[in-house]
This record gives C-alpha cells, sequence and structure tokens, in this order.
C-alpha cells in the first residue's frame, strides 16, 4: 500500500468538514496534545453536563487523517455518553494487530482508518484527537 492510498474519499471528506469547524468557547474540559514525530496538533475542548458529553470541538494543525479523526471524534462523542475508559487501548490494539475485528465496544465508524493499521508511522495521527478527548474527561471515567 503506498502513502496515498490512504487518503481515501471518506477521510477527505471528514478532513475537509472538520477544517471548517470553530471551537467551542462554552467548555469545561480542555486538552491540547502535539505529535513530536510529524507535528500535528490537536485542542480539544468539551462541554461536559450530567457525564454526558453535551458539546466538543477538535481544532487541528496538522495532516488530513488527525483532520479526519478530529472530525470523526466530534461526530461520535457530541451529544453522547462518554467514551468507556479502554477506548483508547481497544484502538490501539485494534490498528496495531491486523488479525483483531473491531472491539464491539468501539464504534464501527473507526472502520474508515482500516488502510492506515498497515502504517504504523500514522497511528499516532489518527489515535491524538481520540486521545485528547479521553485525557480531557479523564477525571471523570
Amino acid at each position: 500500500m503506498n502513502e496515498l492510498s490512504i487518503y481515501q474519499d471518506k477521510i477527505l471528506i471528514l478532513a475537509a468538514e472538520n477544517k471548517k469547524s470553530i471551537a467551542i468557547q462554552d467548555f469545561n474540559r480542555s486538552y491540547e496534545m502535539k505529535n513530536p514525530m510529524c507535528g500535528d496538533e490537536v485542542k480539544v475542548r468539551i462541554k461536559l453536563l450530567n457525564n454526558q458529553i453535551d458539546d466538543i470541538s477538535a481544532i487541528v494543525r496538522g495532516c488530513a487523517l488527525c483532520e479526519a479523526s478530529a472530525g470523526l471524534t466530534v461526530k461520535l462523542f457530541k451529544k453522547s455518553e462518554m467514551p468507556n475508559s479502554n477506548f483508547i487501548e481497544e484502538f490501539l490494539n485494534w490498528l496495531e494487530y491486523k488479525n483483531q475485528n473491531l472491539s464491539n465496544s468501539l464504534p464501527q465508524e473507526i472502520n474508515i482508518f482500516t488502510p492506515i493499521r498497515d502504517i504504523k508511522n500514522r497511528h499516532k495521527c489518527i489515535t491524538m484527537p481520540f486521545e485528547a478527548t479521553i485525557k480531557s474527561i479523564k477525571e471523570d471515567i
């Protein structure tokens, strides 16, 4: 698989949608992460109400994969329950072990990143927005 084949239409659409997003101003949790290997940066802001994510934004300065992942993070978690405490571990295991199916506790939409499973140096690009989200609410999980 070559590097360009990872930029499928669905990934590019998610990235383009998130690029237009604006950081929420009314938030009570936030977290920023940087990937020192490639320079990607993500800033997640979350409005938690009654142990649910009422609103979320994930602003990225980085590659299309990170931008797409941020867009998926927002789509999956806005107006939803908080992710389970094993979310990142299960996501990383799915990425790392190609013979492993997506866990039932992970959203099926993550399958969009199947082509990236072969490219280990891009895993951080797609996990970072999810990690920042989990870290911003960690004390409540």
